[in-house]
């Protein structure tokens, strides 16, 4: 477990089970591989370059970023790695599929000097949950405009994520504030959703996430806590697991 928290590959993990629970809800298959695979790398290199900037620019804050510091070069390795074969991929992807990636990674990048900037202030985690959300469910909202209403739940679940990873960094009534007002619009999602599928098994996988997170943000608010705040978008194997013993 250490292993996988210190590589970020929790995270990484979550993106794929929500991105194959997301399209075999549209499309009651899985996206081709390439899509699985990228959109794994894609996840990886970014939260592994996060990483490399928070060790320039702040000053060590948990073990991982320790790790991310003693063993700069042999992860900024690893991103140049997986760069090269993010490339390399990028020519087996569906036009509309590349496209659209195009266009999220100009957003990315304006996200990325915005921040850089001061400019987002307060408001960094709502735009990182949204480029979160977005990118997750990429292959799928192509595809089928529609599915928004189960992007929503997703941005949103990422938003009360970092605002209880925010709370676990440093008391804060603003974060405590916007935790309670998404939750309070989660359950307003997830309830909505229930009323228009009438599908526990398609809200599950959102009211685990949701559970999850809500229970861990009223106990003590330790850094040990955090890996099981990323476990819990683990949730779309209770879907999957269903699906393959329905079938």
């Amino acid at each position: 477990m250490h292993f996988i928290r210190n590589l970020s590959l929790e995270v990484v993990i979550g993106a794929i089970l929500y991105q194959l629970f997301l399209f075999k809800v549209y499309f009651h298959s899985f996206p081709p591989p390439v899509e699985v695979v990228l959109l794994a790398l894609v996840v990886w290199f970014l939260y592994l370059l996060d990483r490399q900037i928070d060790t320039i620019f702040q000053p060590v804050q948990d073990e991982r970023h320790q790790i991310h510091l003693n063993y700069r070069n042999s992860f900024w390795v690893i991103i140049g790695i997986l760069g090269v074969i993010i490339t390399c991929l990028l020519p087996f992807l569906d036009i509309r599929i590349l496209q659209a990636g195009a266009c999220l990674s100009l957003l990315v990048l304006a996200y990325a000097f915005t921040w850089h900037k001061g400019i987002l202030d307060s408001e960094k985690e709502l735009f990182t949950a949204i480029l979160y959300g977005l990118g997750v469910s990429l292959v799928v909202w192509v595809r089928e405009p529609s599915s928004a209403l189960l992007v929503l739940p997703l941005i949103a679940l990422a938003y009360q994520n970092l605002c209880y990873f925010n709370l676990i960094e440093s008391p804060s009534d603003f974060y405590a504030g916007r935790l309670r007002k998404t939750e309070w619009i989660l359950i307003g999602l997830i309830s909505g959703i229930y009323a228009a599928t009438k599908d526990l098994f398609i809200v599950l996988p959102f009211l685990v996430t949701f559970g999850l997170t809500f229970l861990l943000s009223r106990r003590p608010l330790t850094e040990g806590m955090r890996f099981w705040g990323e476990l819990a978008f683990w949730s779309p194997l209770i879907y999957l697991v269903y699906g393959v013993f329905s079938a």
